[in-house]
Parts: structure tokens; C-alpha cells; sequence
């Protein structure tokens, strides 16, 4: 698939709080994720189910050049082994859903 966006739903581990989720993702996986060629963009929305900040489910929306060389690049490149450990150990695995997307123009049959 090229010029894939995908977007990964998934919840957090219990006792894992929105705040250490967001800085993971501020401080290592976006900075990290974005500075390979084939991440076009990447944005991250925490759920506030109750509108209290106490978010405990996440939407992904990463766009890539190519999605088959962006999952040889995940699964191979050193760089991301800290970016992977980290995202195992604060998300439920179990709950990780990915939806690749396109932008409709409404001209679709």
C-alpha cells in the first residue's frame, strides 16, 4: 500500500495514566517515528471519554510513504526497539487496531 494513513486505535494498561502516555509519545515516539522517510505525518488524540481529562484510550493517525517498508522499518530499525518496548509496556496489545484509510473526495461510487 502507498501513501497509506492508518489510524491505530488502542487503550492503555491499567494504571497507565494519559499523562505518561502523552509524554512517550512527545518525548520518544513521534520525534522518533518522524524522523524516518517513510512517516509522512503522525498525530496522536488521547480519548476523553468523560471529558475529564482521565483519558485511558488513544487514536494514532500516521501517514507513510509505503506501508509495507514502513512495517520492515518498525520491526527492524534500532532506533525504534526503545519506541516499541516502551509502547508494549504502556499499552494493552490486545486492544490494538489499525484501519488503513483514504481521503474520500465524494466522488466514490
Amino acid at each position: 500500500m502507498a501513501g497509506t494513513t492508518a489510524v491505530n486505535t488502542f487503550s492503555l494498561r491499567e494504571g497507565v495514566g494519559a499523562a505518561e502516555f502523552a509524554a512517550f509519545s512527545r518525548d520518544l515516539d513521534r520525534p522518533t517515528c518522524l524522523a524516518l522517510a517513510e512517516v509522512e505525518s503522525f498525530d496522536v488524540y488521547l480519548v476523553d471519554h468523560d471529558r475529564d481529562g482521565s483519558a485511558v484510550d488513544v487514536v494514532e493517525v500516521m501517514t507513510v510513504t509505503d506501508w509495507d517498508r514502513w512495517v520492515e522499518v518498525r520491526d527492524s530499525a534500532p532506533q525504534l526497539r526503545p519506541v516499541v518496548d516502551r509502547f508494549e509496556q504502556l499499552v494493552d496489545i490486545a486492544t490494538v487496531t489499525t484501519y488503513f484509510t483514504r481521503r474520500t473526495t465524494g466522488e466514490e461510487a
